[in-house]
């Protein structure tokens, strides 16, 4: 009998079969732990006391390259960035006919700053267009509409897994970044 069931877990398709089983499995228990109804709409941080009606809210405040790192370096998915991590947000343009960098900022946990960083997890591709509509308010919607627009670029070198991995503390903002 035990050669019998030796001779079928020989089978090369069989193994196949049982491993992408198991793994299917695992996605369908992880999944209830990766979702989540919380959303970051805002590049500020939620307060801790919730807004009344009687007290009015800040109106958003228009992004530029002057106050760009300081802004999102208050954003909550900013501030659940991995310790050990380092992203890379390149701006450019297509105003000559050809692509141009305008800006680079180098972001890592509650930090963002102006240049480049070293092997980066993600290096993100944005289009500069975006910068004039961007408020305070309305980030993950911005970042959607370039997405659907293909205007915006993710490269990393690092495989799924470890990339999921990795940045694991960042599943809840997966709706806002188009995932």
């Amino acid at each position: 009998m035990f050669k019998r069931i030796k001779k079928v877990f020989s089978n090369k398709f069989v193994l196949l079969i049982i491993i992408t089983s198991l793994i299917i499995l695992l996605a369908f228990y992880i999944s209830p732990f990766v979702k989540s109804t919380f959303t970051a709409n805002a590049i500020t941080p939620p307060t801790s006391t919730p807004t009344t009606p009687s007290t009015p809210s800040a109106p958003p405040i228009k992004i530029t390259y002057e106050n760009f790192a300081s802004m999102l370096s208050k954003n909550s998915m900013i501030q659940a960035l991995p310790d050990n991590s380092a992203l890379l947000l390149k701006f450019y343009n297509f105003n000559s006919g050809q692509r141009q960098w305008e800006k680079t900022y180098a972001i890592t946990k509650s930090s963002v700053k102006e240049g480049n960083v070293e092997n980066p997890d993600i290096t993100i591709l944005l289009s500069s267009k975006y910068l004039n509509e961007l408020t305070t308010s309305n980030f993950c919607s911005i970042i959607k509409k370039a997405k659907a627009n293909n205007d915006l670029g993710i490269e990393t070198s690092l495989s799924t897994p470890s990339l999921l991995w990795k940045f694991k503390s960042m599943t809840k903002y997966k709706d806002c970044l188009g995932f």
